[in-house]
């Protein structure tokens, strides 16, 4: 019986079962739904070997014995309770595991930091519940523009994570751009008036700006903050250092 490196899975499959999972999660409150359909005729055995090695199935070794109880654990585990994209921790996870596999084979890796403008102020002057509304609707928009294999997460308090797979920093600016300029047309509550929001935006890219998970992390992440400290409603790429 053939096996499979699951390195070796094809993009469409590897992250696009982050992304299905993700789905499943946030529409059924489980991983154990039937995967659609894949066009090759192996990509149901490569899922399940990939889901053997994956952090994404320890959850159901959980010692809740109840389906409901196990169903919870899930999102619990992975899941972000306000926005339902990936929490910090699972993203983190996703992204070393991927950082591995881009060094591998040499490829490239994006990273997309989304910071919402003036939530602090918005919090001040109409609570946590309209907070976490503008935010699970600024998630609903972002998992809307991303492309099937980025796979979106919050990160902070009022702070995005897309990790953008084989995406140079070139590439993950159209995506920004995209982003920036629509978020702001689009109503993403209604709770106390129609929201709409403006983002400040931080690009990283692997190899060019680290090569640990951190410090990728770090780099977008300080140049989303130079966007918003800039005024905001921008994207900030970050510069490359210099080789020694």
């Amino acid at each position: 019986m053939p096996t499979f490196d699951k390195d070796q899975v094809p993009l469409f499959a590897r992250e696009g079962l982050f992304r299905q999972k993700l789905n499943q999660l946030r529409n059924t409150g489980n991983l154990n739904q039937s995967a659609k359909p894949q066009p090759q005729a192996d990509a149901q055995s490569r899922f399940r070997e990939l889901e053997q090695g994956s952090y994404l199935s320890n959850v159901q070794s959980s010692t809740y014995t109840g389906k409901g109880d196990q169903q919870e654990a899930e999102r619990i585990a992975l899941l972000d309770s306000v926005t339902e994209l990936y929490n910090r921790n699972t993203v983190m996870r996703i992204l070393r595991d991927e950082l591995k596999r881009t060094k591998r084979y040499k490829h490239s890796l994006g990273l997309l930091v989304i910071k919402v403008d003036e939530m602090a102020k918005v919090s001040k002057s109409f609570g946590q519940n309209t907070v976490d509304s503008v935010l699970k609707g600024t998630a609903n928009f972002i998992m809307g523009k991303v492309r099937d294999v980025d796979i979106p997460a919050r990160y902070d308090t009022d702070t995005f994570l897309v990790i953008c797979p084989e995406t140079d920093p070139k590439g993950v600016s159209v995506l920004a751009e995209r982003i920036r300029a629509k978020i702001m047309l689009e109503r993403v509550s209604d709770v106390g008036q129609n929201w709409h929001v403006t983002v400040s935006q931080g690009i990283a890219g692997y190899p060019g700006n680290a090569q640990k998970a951190d410090e990728l992390v770090e780099a977008a992440v300080n140049a989303a903050k130079k966007a918003s400290e800039s005024g905001g409603n921008q994207t900030v790429t970050a510069s490359i250092e210099a080789e020694a």
